[in-house]
């Protein structure tokens, strides 16, 4: 696929609700956010990032007005979005947090993201999803498993039904850390730690992978775009690559 052509894809076909991944193509942003960067959380002009919004409002067939993004904190703050929480898509969000489910059809959850794992989820059994924003920190904090422990208890899922969907994102072998990062994490992801020639590496997906697995998920339900974000700056925007760059959006809805 030429992406320069295709600004937004859907992104995984065995997730049967819509569900989306935009690229950095098709908007009005410059250099270095050059062109359709979503993020508020960078140097952009602002209302070239609300353009850019309105622009993948209009690809993907979702009015603005249905469309919910939280204020990205790097926590394991969890929310519980409805209507109410509409309506604010062309603004900076006020809500913390970093993961978010509804129930409620005809909402888009999304995130903004550049190198770190986006995880969407459908739980076919409740018609329910989920999306979440987990970068060293939040997987540190296990957001991903404390999102699927929310809509199991809160809403009743099987998390053996769950089907859940993996963005583009950092790979392992570019993704280095400091030796403190290292020592942050548990020894039962050990096995996703290595050190290389040019450091320490950790494999952000492969974690959060085995977070959902250990919260019941079936690997087999587990889908990986299996492209990294460092190696693909002409796709996605990339932090580590590029410092100061834009942010794109994963998301999913139910119709």
């Amino acid at each position: 696929m030429n992406f320069l052509h295709f600004p937004f894809y859907i992104s995984f076909k065995k997730i049967p609700v819509f569900n989306f991944c935009t690229t950095r193509h098709g908007g009005v942003s410059l250099l270095p956010f050059s062109t359709c960067n979503t993020g508020f959380n960078t140097n952009d002009k602002f209302e070239n990032i609300v353009e850019n919004r309105i622009i993948v409002s209009k690809r993907l067939g979702i009015p603005v007005e249905n469309f919910v993004l939280l204020k990205q904190v790097h926590s394991d703050k969890i929310h519980y979005v409805s209507e109410k929480d509409c309506g604010k898509f062309l603004d900076i969000p006020a809500i913390e947090g970093d993961a978010m489910f509804t129930d409620q059809s005809h909402i888009a959850i999304a995130v903004t993201l550049a190198d770190c794992v986006g995880v969407i989820i459908y739980c076919p059994d409740k018609n329910i999803v989920g999306v979440c924003h987990s970068g060293w920190k939040g997987t540190l904090l296990n957001i991903c498993g404390k999102l699927v422990d929310n809509m199991v208890k809160n809403c009743g899922c099987d998390s053996g039904k769950i089907i859940a969907g993996i963005s583009p994102a950092i790979c392992k072998n570019c993704y280095t850390v400091g030796c403190e990062i290292v020592q942050s994490f548990p020894s039962q992801y050990s096995c996703h730690i290595f050190e290389n020639h040019d450091g320490w590496h950790i494999d952000l997906k492969g974690i959060v992978v085995s977070q959902l697995i250990e919260k019941g998920l079936e690997k087999e339900n587990i889908f990986s775009s299996d492209i990294c974000t460092y190696e693909n700056t002409h796709i996605f925007y990339s932090h580590r690559a590029e410092k100061n760059t834009g942010r794109f959006m994963f998301g999913i809805s139910i119709f």
